[in-house]
Protein backbone atom coordinates (compact mmCIF):
# COMPACT_ATOMS: atom_id res chain seq x y z
CA UNK A 1 0.00 0.00 0.00
CA UNK A 2 1.44 3.21 -0.41
CA UNK A 3 1.91 5.72 1.32
CA UNK A 4 0.47 8.88 -0.53
CA UNK A 5 0.43 12.42 1.29
CA UNK A 6 0.19 15.40 -1.07
CA UNK A 7 0.43 17.86 1.68
CA UNK A 8 3.86 17.05 2.99
CA UNK A 9 5.53 19.61 1.20
CA UNK A 10 5.18 23.36 0.45
CA UNK A 11 2.75 23.02 -3.18
CA UNK A 12 4.14 25.89 -6.44
CA UNK A 13 1.83 26.94 -9.14
CA UNK A 14 4.00 28.37 -12.50
CA UNK A 15 2.38 29.41 -15.66
CA UNK A 16 4.19 29.21 -18.82
CA UNK A 17 3.14 32.47 -20.67
CA UNK A 18 2.16 31.05 -24.24
CA UNK A 19 3.86 34.42 -25.69
CA UNK A 20 7.17 33.06 -24.46
CA UNK A 21 6.74 29.65 -25.88
CA UNK A 22 5.16 30.04 -29.36
CA UNK A 23 6.19 33.13 -31.59
CA UNK A 24 3.20 35.07 -31.41
CA UNK A 25 3.59 36.25 -35.04
CA UNK A 26 3.70 32.95 -36.79
CA UNK A 27 0.87 30.17 -36.10
CA UNK A 28 1.66 26.81 -34.81
CA UNK A 29 5.20 27.47 -34.22
CA UNK A 30 6.78 26.72 -31.28
CA UNK A 31 10.26 27.20 -29.02
CA UNK A 32 11.51 24.21 -28.27
CA UNK A 33 14.64 25.39 -26.48
CA UNK A 34 12.97 28.19 -24.79
CA UNK A 35 10.42 25.66 -23.42
CA UNK A 36 13.19 23.52 -22.17
CA UNK A 37 15.29 25.93 -20.73
CA UNK A 38 12.09 27.00 -18.25
CA UNK A 39 12.23 23.53 -17.59
CA UNK A 40 15.82 23.50 -16.55
CA UNK A 41 15.63 26.27 -14.66
CA UNK A 42 12.61 24.51 -12.53
CA UNK A 43 14.20 20.82 -12.47
CA UNK A 44 16.64 21.85 -9.52
CA UNK A 45 13.74 23.20 -7.27
CA UNK A 46 11.56 20.01 -7.78
CA UNK A 47 13.44 18.63 -4.79
CA UNK A 48 11.59 19.85 -1.33
CA UNK A 49 8.59 21.26 -2.88
CA UNK A 50 5.48 19.91 -5.44
CA UNK A 51 5.57 22.02 -8.49
CA UNK A 52 2.30 22.43 -10.82
CA UNK A 53 3.04 23.79 -14.35
CA UNK A 54 0.27 24.69 -16.52
CA UNK A 55 0.71 27.05 -19.87
CA UNK A 56 -0.84 29.23 -22.15
CA UNK A 57 -2.02 28.42 -26.05
CA UNK A 58 0.10 31.25 -27.72
CA UNK A 59 0.02 31.02 -31.75
CA UNK A 60 -1.60 27.78 -31.21
CA UNK A 61 -5.19 27.67 -29.92
CA UNK A 62 -6.00 31.52 -29.30
CA UNK A 63 -6.19 31.89 -33.44
CA UNK A 64 -9.25 29.27 -34.30
CA UNK A 65 -10.66 30.17 -30.56
CA UNK A 66 -10.79 33.66 -32.03
CA UNK A 67 -12.41 33.10 -35.43
CA UNK A 68 -14.73 30.63 -34.28
CA UNK A 69 -15.93 32.65 -31.11
CA UNK A 70 -15.22 29.12 -29.50
CA UNK A 71 -15.98 31.19 -25.54
CA UNK A 72 -19.38 31.73 -26.32
CA UNK A 73 -20.46 28.12 -26.30
CA UNK A 74 -22.93 26.67 -29.04
CA UNK A 75 -23.53 29.77 -30.82
CA UNK A 76 -24.19 28.53 -34.60
CA UNK A 77 -23.42 25.65 -36.59
CA UNK A 78 -19.89 25.84 -36.99
CA UNK A 79 -19.38 25.86 -32.70
CA UNK A 80 -18.45 22.20 -32.57
CA UNK A 81 -16.36 22.45 -35.77
CA UNK A 82 -14.45 25.62 -34.08
CA UNK A 83 -14.35 23.61 -30.82
CA UNK A 84 -12.67 20.47 -31.68
CA UNK A 85 -10.24 22.56 -33.93
CA UNK A 86 -9.35 24.70 -30.79
CA UNK A 87 -8.69 21.77 -28.53
CA UNK A 88 -6.78 19.92 -31.05
CA UNK A 89 -4.37 22.96 -30.87
CA UNK A 90 -3.90 23.18 -27.36
CA UNK A 91 -3.05 19.49 -27.28
CA UNK A 92 -0.69 19.54 -30.38
CA UNK A 93 1.01 22.65 -28.32
CA UNK A 94 1.19 20.60 -25.09
CA UNK A 95 2.71 17.46 -26.57
CA UNK A 96 5.82 19.91 -27.73
CA UNK A 97 5.74 20.94 -23.80
CA UNK A 98 5.26 17.07 -22.27
CA UNK A 99 8.07 16.07 -25.21
CA UNK A 100 10.71 18.49 -24.00
CA UNK A 101 9.87 18.49 -20.48
CA UNK A 102 10.44 14.83 -20.79
CA UNK A 103 13.84 15.46 -22.68
CA UNK A 104 15.14 17.87 -20.00
CA UNK A 105 14.12 14.59 -17.08
CA UNK A 106 11.37 16.38 -15.24
CA UNK A 107 9.24 13.38 -15.32
CA UNK A 108 6.20 15.07 -16.52
CA UNK A 109 2.59 13.45 -16.73
CA UNK A 110 -0.49 15.20 -18.74
CA UNK A 111 -3.48 16.67 -17.25
CA UNK A 112 -5.99 17.66 -19.61
CA UNK A 113 -9.06 19.81 -18.49
CA UNK A 114 -11.49 18.31 -21.14
CA UNK A 115 -10.61 15.05 -19.94
CA UNK A 116 -12.49 15.70 -16.70
CA UNK A 117 -13.49 19.10 -16.21
CA UNK A 118 -16.88 20.63 -16.33
CA UNK A 119 -17.61 24.55 -16.31
CA UNK A 120 -20.14 26.50 -15.55
CA UNK A 121 -21.03 29.15 -17.65
CA UNK A 122 -16.84 29.57 -18.05
CA UNK A 123 -15.91 28.98 -14.51
CA UNK A 124 -14.71 25.04 -13.88
CA UNK A 125 -17.32 23.59 -11.05
CA UNK A 126 -16.19 20.00 -10.85
CA UNK A 127 -12.88 18.32 -11.73
CA UNK A 128 -11.70 15.39 -10.00
CA UNK A 129 -8.21 16.81 -8.79
CA UNK A 130 -7.40 13.29 -6.51
CA UNK A 131 -5.31 12.17 -9.58
CA UNK A 132 -3.15 15.45 -9.59
CA UNK A 133 -2.43 14.94 -5.86
CA UNK A 134 -1.36 11.16 -5.88
CA UNK A 135 0.68 12.13 -9.04
CA UNK A 136 2.52 15.03 -6.64
CA UNK A 137 3.39 12.38 -4.47
CA UNK A 138 5.20 10.10 -6.55
CA UNK A 139 7.34 12.69 -8.03
CA UNK A 140 5.80 13.56 -11.06
CA UNK A 141 5.40 16.75 -12.34
CA UNK A 142 1.88 17.54 -13.15
CA UNK A 143 1.57 19.80 -16.89
CA UNK A 144 -1.70 21.43 -17.19
CA UNK A 145 -3.27 24.10 -19.94
CA UNK A 146 -5.62 26.41 -21.15
CA UNK A 147 -8.40 24.12 -22.33
CA UNK A 148 -11.51 23.93 -24.02
CA UNK A 149 -13.68 21.79 -21.86
CA UNK A 150 -17.74 20.92 -21.57
CA UNK A 151 -19.68 23.63 -19.67
CA UNK A 152 -23.14 23.00 -18.93
CA UNK A 153 -24.94 26.17 -19.18
CA UNK A 154 -22.95 27.05 -22.65
CA UNK A 155 -21.90 23.84 -24.14
CA UNK A 156 -18.42 24.35 -24.29
CA UNK A 157 -15.64 27.28 -22.99
CA UNK A 158 -12.67 27.74 -22.70
CA UNK A 159 -10.97 27.36 -19.39
CA UNK A 160 -7.89 29.31 -19.61
CA UNK A 161 -4.97 28.19 -17.49
CA UNK A 162 -5.48 31.07 -14.97
CA UNK A 163 -8.91 29.59 -14.52
CA UNK A 164 -7.34 25.99 -14.43
CA UNK A 165 -5.26 27.13 -11.67
CA UNK A 166 -7.82 29.15 -9.80
CA UNK A 167 -9.54 25.80 -9.53
CA UNK A 168 -6.53 23.97 -8.79
CA UNK A 169 -5.51 25.95 -6.00
CA UNK A 170 -9.07 25.51 -3.89
CA UNK A 171 -7.92 21.98 -3.80
CA UNK A 172 -4.45 22.09 -3.73
CA UNK A 173 -3.72 24.80 -1.14
CA UNK A 174 -0.24 26.06 -3.01
CA UNK A 175 1.98 28.21 -1.14
CA UNK A 176 3.09 30.56 -4.55
CA UNK A 177 1.63 31.14 -7.34
CA UNK A 178 4.48 32.13 -10.36
CA UNK A 179 2.57 33.71 -13.74
CA UNK A 180 5.35 33.94 -16.43
CA UNK A 181 4.62 36.41 -19.24
CA UNK A 182 7.05 38.29 -21.79
CA UNK A 183 6.85 41.36 -19.45
CA UNK A 184 8.63 42.21 -16.59
CA UNK A 185 5.26 42.44 -14.40
CA UNK A 186 2.75 45.03 -13.70
CA UNK A 187 2.99 48.50 -14.69
CA UNK A 188 1.44 52.19 -14.75
CA UNK A 189 1.33 52.00 -18.85
CA UNK A 190 1.75 49.68 -21.77
CA UNK A 191 5.59 48.88 -21.32
CA UNK A 192 6.36 47.68 -25.10
CA UNK A 193 4.70 51.06 -26.08
CA UNK A 194 5.58 53.62 -23.34
CA UNK A 195 9.41 52.93 -22.15
CA UNK A 196 8.73 55.75 -19.16
CA UNK A 197 6.43 52.66 -17.99
CA UNK A 198 6.90 52.11 -14.16
CA UNK A 199 6.87 49.01 -13.13
CA UNK A 200 4.67 48.47 -10.11
CA UNK A 201 6.49 45.91 -7.29
CA UNK A 202 3.10 45.41 -4.89
CA UNK A 203 -0.51 44.89 -5.30
CA UNK A 204 -2.42 44.76 -2.17
CA UNK A 205 -5.94 45.62 -0.70
CA UNK A 206 -4.85 48.85 -0.46
CA UNK A 207 -3.76 49.41 -4.44
CA UNK A 208 -5.95 46.43 -6.10
CA UNK A 209 -8.56 48.88 -7.64
CA UNK A 210 -6.31 51.65 -8.83
CA UNK A 211 -4.06 49.20 -10.26
CA UNK A 212 -6.75 47.78 -12.01
CA UNK A 213 -7.47 50.83 -14.07
CA UNK A 214 -3.82 50.63 -15.23
CA UNK A 215 -3.55 46.99 -15.89
CA UNK A 216 -4.88 47.07 -20.25
CA UNK A 217 -5.84 44.14 -22.28
CA UNK A 218 -3.40 42.11 -24.31
CA UNK A 219 -2.87 43.49 -27.14
CA UNK A 220 -2.19 40.05 -29.33
CA UNK A 221 -5.32 37.72 -30.12
CA UNK A 222 -5.97 36.18 -26.63
CA UNK A 223 -9.57 35.26 -26.38
CA UNK A 224 -8.67 34.61 -22.34
CA UNK A 225 -7.82 38.08 -21.26
CA UNK A 226 -5.18 40.14 -20.90
CA UNK A 227 -3.09 41.25 -17.98
CA UNK A 228 -5.90 42.89 -16.29
CA UNK A 229 -7.83 39.27 -16.47
CA UNK A 230 -4.93 37.20 -15.11
CA UNK A 231 -4.19 40.24 -12.52
CA UNK A 232 -7.69 39.84 -11.06
CA UNK A 233 -7.50 35.85 -11.11
CA UNK A 234 -4.27 35.72 -8.79
CA UNK A 235 -5.84 38.77 -6.61
CA UNK A 236 -8.72 36.55 -5.82
CA UNK A 237 -6.43 33.51 -6.05
CA UNK A 238 -4.33 35.25 -3.26
CA UNK A 239 -7.31 36.29 -1.32
CA UNK A 240 -9.20 32.52 -1.41
CA UNK A 241 -5.96 30.76 -0.39
CA UNK A 242 -3.73 32.80 1.55
CA UNK A 243 -0.43 32.25 -1.61
CA UNK A 244 1.82 34.66 -2.54
CA UNK A 245 1.39 35.50 -6.01
CA UNK A 246 4.34 37.03 -8.17
CA UNK A 247 4.34 38.19 -12.03
CA UNK A 248 7.46 37.45 -13.63
CA UNK A 249 9.36 38.06 -17.25
CA UNK A 250 9.79 34.34 -17.63
CA UNK A 251 11.69 35.08 -21.32
CA UNK A 252 14.52 36.28 -19.20
CA UNK A 253 16.59 33.37 -18.82
CA UNK A 254 17.19 32.92 -14.96
CA UNK A 255 14.32 35.14 -13.99
CA UNK A 256 12.15 31.81 -12.76
CA UNK A 257 15.22 30.26 -11.66
CA UNK A 258 15.84 33.50 -9.21
CA UNK A 259 12.08 33.74 -8.41
CA UNK A 260 11.78 29.99 -7.06
CA UNK A 261 15.31 30.62 -5.34
CA UNK A 262 12.92 33.19 -3.35
CA UNK A 263 13.93 36.42 -5.33
CA UNK A 264 11.90 39.62 -4.94
CA UNK A 265 11.72 40.45 -9.17
CA UNK A 266 8.80 41.66 -11.02
CA UNK A 267 5.28 41.88 -9.38
CA UNK A 268 4.38 40.40 -5.80
CA UNK A 269 0.59 40.26 -5.31
CA UNK A 270 -0.93 39.36 -1.83
CA UNK A 271 -4.14 39.91 -0.70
Amino acid sequence: MLNINADEMDNYLIKIGGSTITNIRKANTAKPAEIKRIFNEIKPYLHGRHIIVGHGSGSFAHIPAHKYKVNQGMINPNSVKGASITQDAAARLHRIVLDCAVSSGVNPLSFAPSSGALSKNGKIAKWDLSPMKTALSLGFLPITYGDVVVDSEKGFSIASTEEVFRHVSSIIKPKKIIIGTDVDGIFDSDPKLNNGAKLIKRVDKGNINEILNYAGSSTKVDVTGGMKSKLKYLYNMSRETGAACQIINIAVPGNLAKTLKGNSIGTKIKA
